[in-house]
């Protein structure tokens, strides 16, 4: 259960399957909106399933754009970006949440190991804000919930988003892959790894192979993988 209070004082709960939430509230005032909630996803069925749930909880005219632009927005959103970090960077959805305007409220559905929480500018922003882990079944039957508390100037934070991302992937590593990981994000190429850590090119290859595998980044000609882990590793807490 989330629970939190509303600009005015008083408790609110909002369930989740998590236990509770603390959610930051006091620092924004509420949002008179007259324009219904838009959806903007990644995935045009999840998003259209979405608006049709929000429909039937109250908010009509709820409509829905599959990648749509932000930066003009005026109305509520509810925003579903790619579960990967490599859909995630590759496709413009950390601009994306960037550029949406600091006084429109929003709700955010999003896997942990994506690093959302950083673009929502928590510390800047003039309106409410939820940020919901997607992978939860619960997580759609609260959105609803989660979108009033933003109208009226609270935050709603999942607790799995307050541990650094890139700690959550590099936790799934083994100490070798650690090693070579570590050098791979300063710019090693797979020889120069070899030679610092006196192992084989082939067994670097394998290192580097499992790495981008449970950095969940896929082989895509268009990304350079390296790059992107490197950035992964280097982000900060």
């Amino acid at each position: 259960m989330v629970r939190g209070r509303t600009t005015n004082g008083q408790d609110n709960a909002l369930p989740t399957a998590a236990g509770f939430m603390e959610r930051e509230f006091g620092r924004v005032e509420a949002t008179m909106v007259s324009a219904p909630p838009t959806v903007i996803s990644w995935d045009p069925l999840a998003g259209e399933l979405l608006r049709g749930h929000l429909e039937a909880e109250g908010f009509p005219g709820t409509t829905h754009s599959v990648g749509g632009e932000t930066a003009e927005a005026a109305a509520p959103l509810v925003l579903l970006p790619p579960p990967t970090y490599a859909d995630y960077l590759g496709s413009g959805w950390d601009v994306r949440l960037r550029s949406v305007p600091l006084d429109v409220p929003m709700v955010v559905l999003a896997r942990p190991n994506v690093p959302v929480r950083s673009a929502l500018q928590l510390n800047l922003r003039k309106s409410g804000v939820a940020l919901l882990d997607a992978g939860r079944p619960s997580t759609v039957g609260a959105v609803s919930s989660a979108l009033r508390m933003s109208l009226e100037g609270g935050q709603v934070i999942d607790p799995l988003f307050i541990e650094s991302n890139g700690e959550q992937a590099r936790a799934q590593l083994t100490p070798a892959e650690h090693r070579v990981y570590a050098l791979l994000a300063n710019g090693r190429s797979n020889s120069g790894i070899a030679d610092e850590l006196f192992l084989s090119e082939r067994t670097v290859e394998v290192h580097v192979r499992k790495i981008f595998a449970k950095l969940g980044l896929g082989d895509n000609p268009a990304m350079n993988r390296r790059v992107v882990a490197a950035s992964m590793f280097l982000t900060p807490d």
